[in-house]
């Protein structure tokens, strides 16, 4: 897939301002289509996406920023890739961000919020594609965070998560450890459901634990259990 299909599959119409090329970027990116450490010309990209030069170079320098992608003198951009340690930094990045999220939001979940998170959970239950299982699973998140009076937060956190959830794609490895992540999605909703604040935040540390282990193994080509 070249990336003027991607935009078309996103439903991205308009594909002149450097936000609609990050963003197609981004999800390229986020699938793997656009591989770490893969050199990001910016010609070829116009060219796929019937664009001129100024918005890709604008682009990529707000993917710069978010650590997506990262320049080298004289030699230009790339897909930004990540040791294990800037892996394990971010997870924990994450598990500060996230965990404070979640415990502001479990006593102000309304019905409709639990509702929708449940949908997402059997969603994600029901998927066959790794992609969109990994999709789901983040809008379950989301959806238990209830940030939409905190866009600057929500932003900070998609950040992470795109930086981050590539490697899972990339690896082919949503799938493989899907069980154990749905069954601590079911935890989760169960405490958020129950607000029961303490025991929402102690599993949702204890899975973002879990995710990094796993994660950082993977890329040791160690078994992680």
């Amino acid at each position: 897939m070249d990336l003027g299909q991607l935009a078309k599959t996103l439903g991205q119409r308009s594909q002149t301002t450097p936000e609609t090329v990050a963003a197609v970027l981004r999800e390229a990116i986020a699938k793997g289509i656009l591989r770490a450490g893969q050199p990001l010309r910016g010609e070829e990209i116009a060219q796929q996406m019937g664009v001129s030069r100024i918005p890709v170079r604008e682009a990529l320098r707000q993917l710069e920023v978010e650590g997506l992608v990262h320049y080298y003198p004289n030699r230009g951009a790339f897909v930004a890739d990540l040791d294990t340690e800037q892996i394990r930094e971010i997870y924990e990045i994450r598990m500060m961000l996230e965990v404070g999220a979640l415990r502001r939001a479990v006593p102000r979940l309304g019905p409709a919020q639990l509702q929708r998170a449940r949908h997402l959970l059997e969603a994600t239950e029901a998927a066959e594609d790794g992609g969109e299982w990994g999709r789901l699973e983040v809008e379950f998140h989301e959806a238990l965070y209830a940030l939409e009076d905190r866009p600057r937060l929500a932003r900070m956190i998609d950040n992470l998560l795109n930086i981050v959830d590539r490697y899972w794609h990339m690896h082919g490895l949503t799938l493989k450890h899907r069980a154990v992540f749905e069954r601590d999605h079911r935890a989760l909703w169960q405490a958020c459901h129950d607000r029961d604040v303490e025991r929402a935040v102690k599993l949702l540390e204890q899975h973002l634990e879990r995710s990094a282990n796993l994660l950082i193994g993977e890329l040791e080509g160690r078994a992680v259990k």
